[in-house]
């Protein structure tokens, strides 16, 4: 049975999680960001060897998690003309969203220069980075739609992550892929959003200058929004069978991600700016799988898949660690390896291209195929 029990223009949905209670909670965190500083979870990895979050079991820690309010560490003045046009940042307007588009799409951006003059050079990755819109289809209000399909016991606190930007044929793959999901007689709920920016409700939108960086925002929502095993899926990936073997995994290991080789595998796409901000040299490459950022999974109740969540988003919020031809993933990698969650299997064991479906009976493990369509 499938109920759609949510559906709302993005610009409203963040009033639906504003209550008085999470404002107070909000104006708490504020004063918490004065003593705790947001770095500190940074370099939390390496001075901590039991791999526990360092405020686990505290009030305070709580109080950050619920307030939730990350400040990017870059900033110009370009982007902060930006943020002071902008009245509330976590209900942004029609109008607002369309000042966004265009600093995102025509804006001078110093920071991507690093990109658009890199060695090697990656013109089509730097045009999708650059025509990301957050307005919704038609020019309008962003769509935020909820659904939950099939759902019994345990798959309540299941989640699939779904977003594309409202331009080109991302609005009809993520309809698609949501259709997809449904025929596969998935239990558990599903998030969609086409435009608009995951987690602004919470404060998310002050990252979306920051490459592909709409994927670990929306782990984070769906976090805060109380789902307990959540999945991101790319847009470009879809489902043979159900993905009772994936959530299987997520639960048990408390992070479901594959890998594509090593970094050192990709090299030279990892470029030295980004390296540099993550504190790692090209040394390491060799030993840091490099994970690949299509499907993520992640068991919000472990206490590593959480902190690997914050890492990764802190380093995200640094920005010159996603000046990178695969920003979202190096940042996840680097922070996945330090906190020592392997990936489960190489990709192509899970995921075969389109053309190859016809190899699936020599492939028994393959549960997805992946399109050519960007």
């Amino acid at each position: 049975m499938k109920i759609k029990y949510y559906t709302q223009h993005d610009s409203k949905i963040g009033r639906w999680a504003g209550s008085k209670r999470l404002k107070s909670i909000k104006k708490m965190g504020a004063v918490l960001n004065q003593y705790v500083p947001l770095f500190f979870n940074r370099f939390s990895a390496a001075f901590n060897p039991a791999h526990r979050p360092i405020f686990e079991s505290c009030w305070v820690y709580l109080a950050i998690l619920l307030a939730f309010k990350l400040f990017a560490s870059y900033q110009d003045e370009e982007l902060a003309r930006l943020w002071s046009a902008i009245g509330d940042m976590n209900h942004p307007t029609l109008e607002e969203y369309r000042l966004i588009d265009q600093y995102l799409g025509t804006g001078e951006r110093k920071y991507l220069d690093l990109l658009r003059y890199a060695d090697p050079p990656c013109p089509a990755r730097l045009k999708r980075i650059i025509d990301l819109k957050l307005t919704g289809p038609d020019n309008g209000l962003p769509i935020y739609e909820k659904y939950a399909f099939n759902i019994e016991g345990s798959s309540m606190d299941r989640c699939i992550v779904l977003y594309g930007s409202s331009n080109g044929i991302y609005p009809k793959k993520a309809r698609k892929l949501l259709a997809e999901i449904e025929n596969s007689g998935y239990s558990g709920h599903v998030l969609l959003r086409i435009g608009g920016f995951p987690n602004t409700q919470f404060g998310g939108l002050e990252i979306c200058h920051v490459p592909y960086s709409f994927k670990v925002a929306f782990l984070q929502e769906a976090r805060l929004l109380g789902f307990k095993q959540v999945l991101w899926i790319d847009l470009a990936i879809h489902p043979l069978c159900g993905f009772e073997t994936v959530f299987s995994e997520i639960e048990r290991r408390g992070h479901f991600f594959t890998t594509v080789g090593s970094l050192q595998d990709n090299f030279p796409t990892h470029l030295p700016k980004a390296a540099e901000a993550l504190n790692i040299t090209q040394d390491l490459y060799v030993d840091i799988p490099h994970i690949s950022s299509s499907m993520i999974g992640l068991n919000m109740e472990d206490s590593r898949a959480i902190q690997l969540l914050e890492t990764w988003y802190n380093e995200t919020g640094n920005l010159y660690s996603s000046m990178t031809w695969w920003p979202e993933e190096l940042s996840l990698s680097v922070s996945a390896w330090r906190l020592g969650c392997e990936p489960l299997t190489w990709f192509g064991n899970l995921v075969c291209a389109e053309s190859e479906q016809f190899q699936l009976e020599t492939r028994p493990n393959v549960q997805f195929y992946l399109d050519g369509l960007r």
